[in-house]
């Protein structure tokens, strides 16, 4: 959960500006370790002991050469180990300043007694199941501004629907959101935006600032907000079965809270 995409060529790690990440160099006894562009990166080697006690640690050998990277600005640089002039391996690294996003929650009633069964004492821990998916991998911070009851005049019926005519039931309740709010979530008691509305295989819709997210969305409530958040970021849904473990794959309940390089650079440029 620390910005490391070990899919790609080289492997890849996100630094936080004025934040660190560390390395374990195996097998590298006799190495010069640098940074390409000190501008963006430095490094320093360190002792296994100096190594910070929180956050995740793989399982290290007594001969892995702990290193560690520091984000000074805004870039791209590669951390270089080298024999001579003859690079052994390499590490490319993304540096990301703080991103921050301002979240409202909206628990839609409607005048005919349809509501939504969530509850606005759940939001601040959808809030920090989100900051801990996104803050080590992204360096972006959730900020929960408002959890709040919003009431619809009308009775919006089963299921609130996403049409394209002009009794869009998606206008009539995105109208109602936090305008200070970044991204709002709209909880409801059932969404549906295709041609069988009476088939209950859509969980949640994000078309800009706005998410419709309905009652039935699975059990992993939080991931799949962090989910429709990473659409609200611009990321599309993927369904490659070798990816599950990525946040944006497609699949209620099936995917991961992986981000990849790819991801995390379309989030946080």
């Amino acid at each position: 959960m620390q910005g490391f995409d070990k899919g790609q060529n080289p492997r890849w790690q996100m630094v936080p500006v004025g934040g660190d990440r560390y390395m374990a160099l195996r097998g590298g006894a006799g190495l010069t370790v640098t940074s390409s562009d000190t501008s963006v990166l430095t490094v320093t080697e360190i002792t296994h002991a100096q190594i910070p006690a929180h956050g995740e640690r793989m399982a290290l050998q007594a001969s892995d050469r702990i290193f560690k990277m520091h984000g000074v600005g805004k870039g791209n640089a590669r951390l270089q180990a080298k024999s001579g002039a003859t690079t052994a391996v390499e590490l490319e690294v993304d540096t990301k300043n703080r991103k921050t996003v301002r979240l409202s929650f909206n628990f839609v009633h409607d005048s005919a007694g349809h509501h939504t069964t969530r509850v606005p004492a759940s939001a601040r821990g959808w809030v920090s199941t989100i900051n801990y998916i996104y803050n080590g991998q992204a360096n972006i911070f959730a900020t929960l501004i408002h959890a709040r009851r919003v009431d619809v005049a009308s009775d919006l019926g089963a299921q609130v629907m996403w049409t394209s005519t002009a009794a869009n039931e998606w206008d009539t309740v995105t109208a109602l959101g936090d305008s200070g709010a970044d991204m709002n979530y709209f909880l409801v008691w059932e969404y549906e935006q295709d041609a069988t509305p009476a088939v209950d295989n859509t969980d949640a819709g994000t078309l800009g600032r706005n998410c419709i997210f309905e009652d039935h969305a699975g059990h992993a409530i939080a991931v799949t907000m962090a989910h429709e958040l990473g659409h609200h970021l611009g990321r599309p849904d993927h369904y490659d079965a070798g990816r599950k473990i990525h946040l944006m794959h497609g699949i209620t309940d099936e995917r991961g809270i992986h981000l990849p390089k790819e991801d995390v650079n379309g989030m946080n440029p």
